[in-house]
């Protein structure tokens, strides 16, 4: 999945291969199709949301799809799979012992498959692993007998950050608000040891509920760095120094803004310069152009190249950064020395009193969401910190119900307690990170290859189990191969299924399999399917022109087979044309594959199911899943890959790759 706060668009343009087959497709029927006049199963093409012949491409033997149908449909296994997973290993974080438990689960169901090559495959390492185990939150509340034990009143929902410290067992204590000024604290000084401390809300603030989880990962490392400054003598504290050529400011992304600095120098012959976005890349500028106070320049990041364009006046200056694709995203910049002089006024008290409530060693902090949900994301860092350098102090965001109870109660003076009790267990690596990679080798071009795939990893977050996210999509994966090894397939191209792991941290486990592949291992991709969009059902698909007729003869067996009752309609698959380019967004593991020029596909996922409700949040659990729809999803995933393993050729791919920008971890929109 899918959205924090890394967003890439990848296009891949080119124009029809010219095959005998491959002709202009003919609309056959321009009305909404119902289940009572639909033409027979498997014998139409959906093209743009119409009816549409199948174009006279040959694909695979019409018996062995039969086959794969009945499996899928009459014996499925798949929300068993799901089940079993979930049940099992629940959340499967990336570089947890839940994930490699799940990965090793997951091969020895690729090996009783009879599957070929069915190994772990080694993209990465992690410095900590982070492993969360049970964890509880909730309000007490004194009878007012002697020696009465209080009373539970409510039950917290909330989420910590991954890769951060818990509790050493159930800690208790009662509830303060965070001082705002120094008379505050010192009107309560002496009662914040062994407090919960309540952050201030931020429900006016700009960006959904994931900028709660960057705030949060911000808010961890400053109070890092207030308790390094408290142990320091005044005079090691080092002075910050800057000049003229400096800038600090930030970089908005959807709502969120991300840290930013900029450097600038036109005293010389050629200007140079540098940008820097925190957590995502920092790199040079070049190309600079002075139009009046309005410069513009590119930056080349680790992600390419964004078009900058920045308007000054005096001190300030405002502007854009504009992905390949067209996304803007607005900056703006102080020049270092004044934005440091006002950052110092303004945060000089906050600190002061922040630093002096830490001073008393507080249990723990308390924010709020911004609704019913609580979103997961980690630490900064997290791959590379090592064990000793994580902050001992915790943050725990609870939904926004249950803050308001907590501070409405604070505020009318009632003696309440919370107790949180946070298994959070960290060890020391480094440990070895991993996607699950099988095969059913080709009979003709086992060189040429097609793969269906999602990522097993998921965040973590209390109640959480990891379903939608990307549960769903792993369980696809390993059905569509059980399903085409139960039907006894003998595709003339190696269909490979691949798990991937670190997708929800910037889709790393993609990024590194791929950079394993030597070029004529990446040309010898025909195409890379993805399954990340949540429960809901494989409904189409975003292809170039060039692309339309393979896939409408490669999908059409799916067409009419399934239907639902609930919904009142068949489960079919709109091959959906978007141009000469395949318009697709950046958030799942497909975009690796777009990037590099192989084609790369992210199912458009249809149903009732609401993607959000459980995204990256408390509610990700088993009963999310709907059955019907992941029984089509994984029936579709093996009838594709098996007809295009069989097809005339690869799956055509003439064009370019372009990138948008990027910015911190995967931002799904699935």
């Amino acid at each position: 999945m899918r959205t924090p706060a890394r967003f890439i668009v990848l296009a891949l343009a080119g124009s029809c291969l010219s095959l005998t087959a491959c002709q202009s497709t003919t609309v056959v029927d321009d009305s909404p199709t119902t289940l009572s006049d639909s033409p027979a199963p498997g014998t139409y093409a959906i093209i743009d949301g119409k009816q549409a012949p199948v174009p006279a491409i040959e694909m695979g033997d019409p018996a062995t799809i039969a086959r794969i149908i009945d499996q899928g449909k009459n014996n499925s296994q798949v929300l068993a799979t799901l089940t079993e997973m979930c049940d099992t290993f629940g959340p499967r974080l990336t570089g947890s012992a839940s994930l490699e438990n799940a990965q090793r689960w997951a091969r020895s169901n690729f090996e009783s498959f009879g599957m070929s090559n069915a190994h772990l495959n080694k993209w990465g390492e992690v410095e900590t692993r982070f492993d969360r185990g049970p964890s509880t939150g909730r309000v007490l509340l004194a009878s007012g007998r002697r020696n009465s034990t209080p009373k539970e009143v409510r039950e917290l929902e909330f989420s910590t950050l991954a890769w951060s410290k818990g509790t050493d067992g159930p800690t208790t204590g009662s509830v303060m608000q965070l001082p705002t000024t120094m008379d505050e604290y010192e009107a309560n000084k002496g009662s914040y040891s062994d407090a919960w401390v309540l952050l201030a809300p931020n429900y006016a603030g700009r960006g959904g509920i994931r900028s709660t989880g960057f705030l949060m990962r911000e808010r961890m490392d400053q109070r890092h760095e207030l308790r390094m400054e408290l142990d320091k003598p005044a005079d090691e504290v080092p002075a910050v120094a800057s000049d003229s050529n400096n800038w600090k400011g930030s970089f908005d992304y959807h709502g969120s803004a991300v840290p930013a600095t900029f450097v600038l120098d036109e005293s010389g012959d050629e200007v140079t310069g540098s940008m820097d976005i925190r957590n995502f890349s920092s790199g040079p500028i070049s190309g600079f152009a002075r139009d009046g106070n309005t410069v513009t320049f590119q930056w080349k990041h680790d992600m390419g190249t964004s078009n900058i364009e920045l308007t000054f006046n005096g001190d300030t200056a405002e502007g854009v950064s504009r992905s390949a694709s067209g996304n803007e995203f607005p900056l703006e910049f102080t020049r270092a020395s004044i934005a440091e002089a006002q950052e110092k006024s303004e945060s000089e008290t906050k600190d002061a009193v922040l630093s002096a409530v830490l001073s008393e060693n507080p249990n723990g902090f308390i924010s709020s969401s911004k609704d019913e949900r609580v979103w997961t994301t980690s630490s900064n860092n997290w791959r590379e910190r090592k064990l000793a350098d994580y902050p001992e102090d915790i943050e725990i965001n609870v939904r926004q119900s249950d803050y308001d109870y907590l501070a409405a109660r604070v505020n009318e003076g009632v003696d309440i307690q919370v107790e949180f009790d946070l298994e959070h267990n960290l060890s020391a690596g480094p440990f070895p990170v991993y996607n699950v990679i099988a095969e059913i080798p080709g009979t003709e071009f086992p060189e040429q290859v097609i793969i269906i795939s999602g990522h097993m990893d998921s965040w973590d977050g209390p109640g959480s189990q990891g379903t939608t996210d990307n549960g769903t999509g792993t369980a696809v994966t390993i059905e569509a191969a059980r399903i085409l090894m139960a039907a006894g397939v003998q595709p003339k191209r190696t269909i490979r299924f691949a798990l991937w792991g670190g997708e929800e941290q910037g889709l790393l486990g993609s990024k590194g399999y791929i950079e394993s592949l030597s070029e004529d291992e990446l040309a010898n991709i025909s195409a890379a399917f993805v399954d990340d969009g949540g429960t809901n059902y494989q409904g189409g698909v975003p292809a170039a022109d060039f692309m339309i007729d393979y896939f409408a003869a490669a999908t059409a067996p799916i067409n009419g087979v399934f239907v639902s009752e609930t919904d009142n309609e068949h489960l079919n698959v709109n091959i959906r044309s978007t141009g000469p380019k395949i318009e697709t967004h950046g958030g799942s593991d497909h975009a690796s594959f777009n990037k590099i020029g192989v084609p790369g596909f992210f199912w458009d996922e249809i149903g009732r199911a609401e993607y959000g409700y459980g995204w990256h949040t408390q509610n990700d659990t088993l009963d999310l899943a709907i059955e019907e729809y992941l029984m089509q999803s994984a029936t579709n995933a093996a009838i594709v890959a098996y007809n295009l393993a069989n097809a005339p050729d690869l799956l055509p791919r003439e064009g370019e790759t372009s990138e948008a920008e990027v910015v911190e971890e995967a931002t799904p929109v699935h």
